[in-house]
């Protein structure tokens, strides 16, 4: 069997946590990883072949290390964020998320084609692409009609897989990703903050928590599947675009109705919907159709939206009781 080398680029996220367990399950894998900083798990660290820590900002640094390391697959997850629950990142400069998002995207490609043209490379990109869409659910082939810097910077850097991958022959797959969660989800993240209501709540310490909308519907999947939907896309003969969602919507009511029952409380006593939300314009929601994927690449997801739920909120109350000890 050959050894394969794969380089994760963002390996400290949770994506890049998930997806180098998942390799390293395999007898057949040698994981490098590429991140901003040095703060990763031990756990993770100690598994790894090699790791670099640079600044993606920084041109030439990122090509450097893929002429070094020469792997058979690269799965480029940085990435320049916003948060979904304030208005910070959507408007103003585009280069921010230029320089994270889709500059050293082509200074890869670029690499591959000057003499790595068998590495294969997945890029994450967003189901932002689609903008207000004009479709639900959203298909690959829905218009995309980006509104925000952030979805600006995915789209584009999208077509460039699609560029290098017409114009060059380079084997280039884009996985469009939806909203995918895991223990391993940042304070930032709406679906954490619930988790940890809900842990704080039963452990007699209940704090409120203002949500902007609670009627928001989200196409929710695990990150555990979702890394495994990307190495699939790399296991076909060509690269293409894939949506990778479960299909199935549920609103943030939802989920937090399901955090909290876990542990029999009721989250009205909680969650409480922030007032300005009257006002929210509501537009079509993101909600992908896997059906391609599922067609080539068999991929399903394996854990319910409810598992995922709970999966998070145990995490939050194992975390508390630590803490406590």
């Amino acid at each position: 069997m050959r050894l394969l080398k794969a380089l994760i680029i963002g390996i400290g996220g949770q994506d890049g946590f998930y997806l180098s367990d998942f390799l390293l399950q395999k007898e057949n894998y040698q994981v490098h990883g590429v991140d901003r900083t040095e703060a990763l798990p031990f756990e993770l660290k100690r598994k790894l072949a090699g790791i670099d820590f640079v600044d993606l900002e920084k041109p030439g640094q990122i090509g450097k290390i893929v002429e070094r390391v020469r792997p058979d697959e690269i799965y480029f997850l940085a990435a320049h964020h916003f948060s979904s629950q304030g208005d910070e990142n959507r408007t103003g400069s585009l280069m921010p998320f230029i320089r994270i998002n889709l500059a050293p995207v082509d200074e890869v490609l670029q690499v591959l084609v000057g003499g790595l043209k068998e590495s294969r490379f997945f890029y994450a990109a967003s189901s932002h692409v689609f903008g207000i869409p004009a479709d639900t659910p959203q298909t690959e082939l829905t218009p995309q009609r980006p509104e925000t810097p952030y979805a600006i910077s995915k789209s584009s850097a999208l077509h460039a897989c699609r560029y290098y991958r017409e114009t060059y022959g380079l084997y280039a797959s884009v996985g469009i990703m939806y909203n995918h969660e895991s223990i391993r989800r940042g304070m930032a993240f709406l679906t954490k903050q619930i988790a940890h209501a809900a842990a704080l709540a039963c452990s007699g310490k209940p704090q409120k928590i203002y949500i902007r909308d609670l009627d928001a519907v989200v196409d929710w999947g695990a990150a555990e599947d979702y890394v495994r939907a990307m190495w699939l896309t790399l296991q076909q003969p060509c690269g293409d675009e894939y949506i990778i969602a479960t299909g199935a919507p549920h609103t943030v009511r939802d989920f937090a109705q399901t955090a909290f029952s876990w542990v029999g409380l009721d989250p009205k006593d909680f969650v409480v919907q922030d007032s300005k939300s009257a006002a929210l314009r509501r537009y079509p929601p993101y909600i992908g159709d896997p059906s391609k994927i599922k067609k080539i690449c068999g991929w399903a997801p394996g854990i319910s939206f409810e598992d995922l739920v709970r999966n998070m909120v145990n995490d939050e109350i194992k975390i508390l009781r630590s803490q406590n000890m």
